[in-house]
């Protein structure tokens, strides 16, 4: 009888290492006789049987793992039974080096092992733990076409990981409880920080955690298709292989999203095709190796890494231990307030008196069910307490605020930047004497910066759309580590005589920089203090950003539990760093305190509902509001009988209450410029049928495009307003990775072309007419390029002839613009006579429009100084401020929800101020425009400016920088990228608001 003839293939994964053995037919009894770590695969072909490793994670040091796992293979298989050995995966190189082996490409092993366990699959899906990938197969097994995840590990297997940890369940038990769930919560897919924070905001208002990873898995199956399969053709029959696999509510995503139905396959080795692949390629090499498994315990030299200096905590004052809570009296009823924070990550309870004094305190996990925590914290306050307290008052605040404060009975619920300000202020003068004058709060998911003069808030910001710098990752990184966050990291970090510099990246690339350094042998302890201080890097250089740090620091939220953290603030700045005692619940404890001022002011019995939430009444309904475009998935929840709406982007239909009593004094000047830029429906041409898309450059330009074409006698045809639909189609059909608004006009092209107009008008617009001071007027480069972008679309393909693309330069005068029309208005059938008519009455129409605008600006402006009202200024570029389905309404609910007057920034004289001294050489026209609008809101006492922008806007990068010094004052950025909930935009909002004094 032959002897055996096995091949081994290792898959060294982001996350993972899985291991196959391939043998002969000789080899089938003795493979499937092995056991321990290793199964063998029952559908493996009968000239392949194949043994499989179980599941293994690196835990920080792949080459351990993989050692383990060949070392009990190699043992167990006779001698000379292996033929050789192949490597492949992210971290291949790190095993096959001093294996002697070479790496295999994984595209090349995935595909060498489906033509064995899939040969009839054309198309195959991969999601492992921090890439994703597409691959075309042809009938011989050759690759026609594939696609990868870049820098970006959004929606990947890592992620999910996560998610269900935060959320208490095991990985292996996602994919049955998110089929379970009736309904899926709103999630972004683009990018998982931005898909995280969807998550927290829906579980503050109520959604189930079943609901919210039925939502993350359609999320993640949005994701891979509209940024990996990037609208290139799916050819079935299809296979979904990776560990991602393994859950089936993202199988069946995955399938709704390419409309695959049944010809969705998950083969039985879904997450070892990488490993199969290795192994065959090693029997297929002419002189196979097969190297001593032993070579991966030889010591390593260890590489020359980029260091910081050790951590120490000799600038770092704890005043954690100073104190200690104290507890109520044995006589009667004590009188306390009640602060509730509920948080991202924790959800924490503060009982305090009315001097405020801390009597006790509660910090534990929010696991993404904020009123199960909550009515839990509450029972076991009754529990321990029973009646020898009486809560008298009770503070909100938080994410969670609005939906927890309605349920508990919250007499006082405001922002986290109030309610941590509140608390600091207070510690500091009753314990130190020393006022505070800067807090750095960092949180689970979000991160706060503000700065106190005199008790009151002068400034402060948040992280804007990234959570780099946040306590959420400093956990997962600890756990991918195998360090336990609590003690453990600290004492590793503080220990480390060499912090590796990770820099100061976003989360997912720092997680990507950390496998990195551990495949080039880094050690964990340098890992960790290497992370402590790319928290603080990240906080100082992303949220902090140049703005003046005090002396008297106040570092607080659940992260600085973590004293390295602190010394690494310490250690960048070389000031005190200052922990409080409490940190983790100082927002509650602010939040306590404000029930104690609300009930000064009111003199009225609390509203508080009792300790016992099973006797309030309360329900939650789901459905979907269908009066309008955008098809909001809404959440009523209705407590004693009142009814609150969660969930809406445009807020008109179910109208949250108003959180002051303030009314707008000015009219709706978004209505207004909506009516004068887009006119009323119907109004148009009859001939030929021209679509316009109703975004980017056309938001400013319109009114000028749709005075040519109807004096050219044409039927405008607009897209619908930005929609979901026109969102996901949008980013189905995007190639590259720009600026979530140009996403957004790919899909306003998709659903013009389903309308079946003549011609498309995708003019290419240059610059801007402009005062002849400034160096240029150019438009950013996306918008100048928008239409070749956009005609090259592989689904546009067959409209690129009736693509209508003129490159204008409005700054050369109407002369050039003239010339550079006249093709077509011949393409649309104009005489030249009649051109020249179309391009006069375009001219008149722009005019007549910013004639309009301004004379809206100016009587709002006197409206204000009349009535002595304060008011917003928002600047932007027009698509960023205009697109409520871009922005999730900002303006609407600033007017609707605080009683804000919001004036947008064309509707002020802009042109008249000069911002040379600013920024001599601002050739970008919106960028003049905003610093323009912020000068002239500088210059009075009651305007105040918010600053709409998107992620990835380059120009805006550059622009907010010189902002702050044209307003002379601080002012609120809000970033959007995609995200589906307004709760984060509406914190930052309320905190702005409130340290502006709007609120008072």
């Amino acid at each position: 009888m032959p002897d055996p003839s096995i091949t081994i293939g290792i898959d060294v994964g982001a996350v993972s290492v899985k291991v196959a053995a391939a043998g002969d037919r000789e080899s089938a009894p003795l493979l499937r006789a092995l056991g321990g770590s290793f199964w063998f695969l029952p559908s493996s072909p009968s000239d392949l049987p194949l043994l499989l490793s179980c599941y293994r994670r690196l835990m920080g040091n792949p080459v351990s793992v993989v050692g383990a796992l060949l070392g009990e293979l190699t043992a167990a298989l006779p001698p000379g039974a292996v033929r050789g050995i192949g490597v492949t995966g992210a971290g291949g190189a790190l095993v096959a080096e001093p294996l002697g082996l070479p790496a295999e490409n994984e595209f090349k092993a995935i595909v060498r092992s489906a033509a064995v366990l899939c040969p009839s699959v054309r198309t195959l899906f991969e999601m492992g733990g921090e890439t994703s990938k597409f691959i075309r197969v042809g009938a011989e097994g050759q690759i026609l076409d594939y696609e990868t995840n870049g820098d970006c590990a959004a929606g990947t297997g890592s992620f999910i990981d996560q998610q269900a940890t935060r959320l208490r369940y095991r990985v292996e038990e996602v994919g049955p409880v998110a089929l379970g769930a009736a309904s899926a919560a709103r999630i972004a897919g683009r990018c998982s920080v931005f898909a995280k924070t969807d998550m927290i905001h829906a579980q503050q208002k109520g959604a189930t955690p079943p609901e919210i990873l039925r939502g993350l898995a359609d999320a993640v199956a949005r994701n891979f298709k509209a940024s990996i399969a990037k609208g290139k053709p799916v050819v079935p029959p299809a296979a979904f292989i990776g560990g991602l696999a393994a859950n089936g509510a993202v199988v069946k995503a995955l399938g709704e999203a390419f409309a695959l139905g049944g010809e969705l396959v998950v083969p039985d080795a879904y997450a070892w095709f990488g490993a199969v692949g290795a192994a065959l390629l090693a029997r297929d090499r002419s002189a196979p190796v097969v190297p001593d498994p032993a070579r991966l315990a030889a010591e390593r030299p260890s590489a020359d890494f980029p260091t910081l200096p050790p951590l120490c905590l000799e600038r770092v004052t704890l005043l954690r231990d100073r104190v200690a809570p104290s507890r109520p009296s044995n006589g009667g009823p004590e009188e306390l307030c009640l602060g509730i924070d509920v948080g991202s990550v924790s959800t924490n309870f503060a009982l305090v008196d009315e001097g405020g004094r801390l009597v006790r305190e509660i910090y534990v996990r929010t696991d993404g069910r904020p009123i199960e925590v909550v009515t839990r914290g509450l029972r076991d306050l009754r529990e321990e307490f029973g009646d020898r307290i009486r809560i008298v008052g009770v503070g909100a605040t938080g994410s969670g605020r609005e939906l927890i404060g309605e349920l508990v009975g919250a007499d006082a619920i405001h922002d986290e930047i109030t309610a941590h300000k509140t608390g600091a202020v207070h510690v500091a003068r009753t314990l130190t004497g020393e006022a505070v004058d800067t807090i750095f709060e960092i949180g689970g998911q979000d991160s706060k910066f503000i700065r106190v003069e005199d008790g009151v808030v002068v400034d402060f910001t948040m992280n804007e759309a990234c959570a780099a710098g946040t306590g959420s990752f400093l956990e997962e990184q600890a756990e991918r580590l195998g360090v336990a966050i609590v003690g453990e990291f600290s004492r590793l970090a503080l220990a480390s005589p060499a912090p590796i510099r990770l820099g100061e990246r976003c989360t997912v690339f720092m997680e990507q920089d950390v496998n990195a350094y551990l495949k080039r042998g880094a050690k964990v302890p340098d890992l960790v203090a290497g992370l402590a201080y790319s928290v603080a890097l990240n906080y100082l250089n992303r949220v902090v950003r140049g703005r003046k740090i005090g002396e008297a620091i106040y570092f607080q939220g659940g992260t600085a539990y973590n004293d390295s953290v602190a010394a690494a603030f310490a250690g960048l700045l070389g000031k005190r760093i200052i922990v409080p005692p409490h940190n983790g619940v100082i927002g509650a404890i602010g939040a306590a305190l404000l029930a104690w001022q609300a009930r000064a002011r009111s003199g009225r019995p609390s509203r508080f509902r009792g300790f016992d939430l099973g006797q309030v009444e309360y329900g939650l309904r789901e459905f979907v509001c269908r009066a309008c475009s955008n098809v909001c998935d809404m959440q009523e929840f209705t407590v004693e009988g009142v009814k609150t709406y969660w969930g809406d982007k445009c807020s008109w239909k179910f109208r949250r209450r108003a959180k002051t009593e303030r009314r707008p004094v000015i009219e709706d000047l978004l209505a207004l410029r909506d009516r004068l830029c887009w006119g009323e429906p119907g109004a148009s041409g009859g001939g030929l049928r021209v679509g316009v898309p109703r975004t980017m450059s056309f938001y400013d330009y319109f009114p000028f495009w749709r005075g040519l074409l109807e004096g050219l006698g044409c039927e405008v045809v607009l897209s619908d307003p930005t929609n979901r639909q026109i969102i996901q189609a949008g980013q189905e059909l995007t190639v590259a990775e720009p600026c979530f608004p140009v996403k957004v006009a790919h899909g306003h092209l998709s659903d013009l072309m389903a309308r079946g107009v003549d011609w498309i008008l995708l003019p290419n617009i240059m610059d801007a007419e402009a005062p002849a001071w400034t160096p240029a007027s150019h438009l950013c480069p996306w918008n100048q390029t928008l239409p070749f972008v956009l005609r090259s679309v592989a689904r546009a393909a067959e409209w690129r002839d009736r693509l209508l693309i003129p490159t204008v330069w409005f700054r050369q005068g109407r002369e050039a613009v003239r010339d550079a029309l006249r093709d077509l208005c011949r393409r649309l059938g104009a005489t030249r006579r009649a051109a020249e008519g179309a391009v006069e009455r375009a001219y008149a129409a722009q005019a007549e429009f910013a004639a309009a605008l301004e004379a809206a600006g100016r009587e709002a402006l006197a409206a204000l100084e009349e009535r002595g009202e304060p008011g917003i200024i928002l600047l932007g570029r027009s698509y960023n401020i205009y697109d409520r389905a871009i922005n999730l309404d900002v303006a609407g609910k600033l007017r609707d929800h605080y009683g804000i007057n919001v004036i947008p920034l064309d509707f002020l004289p802009l042109d008249g101020e000069d911002i040379r001294d600013l920024n001599e050489n601002m050739y970008w026209n919106s960028g003049r425009r905003i610093l323009a609008a912020a000068r002239i809101a500088g210059r009075s006492p009651r305007l105040d400016v918010i600053y709409v922008t998107n992620f990835k806007c380059g120009p805006d990068s550059y622009v907010k920088h010189f902002t702050g010094e044209a307003a002379g004052r601080p002012f609120l950025t809000l970033q959007f990228d995609g995200h589906g909930n307004d709760a984060g935009m509406l914190t930052r909002c309320e905190a702005y608001l409130e340290s502006k004094g709007f609120l008072r």
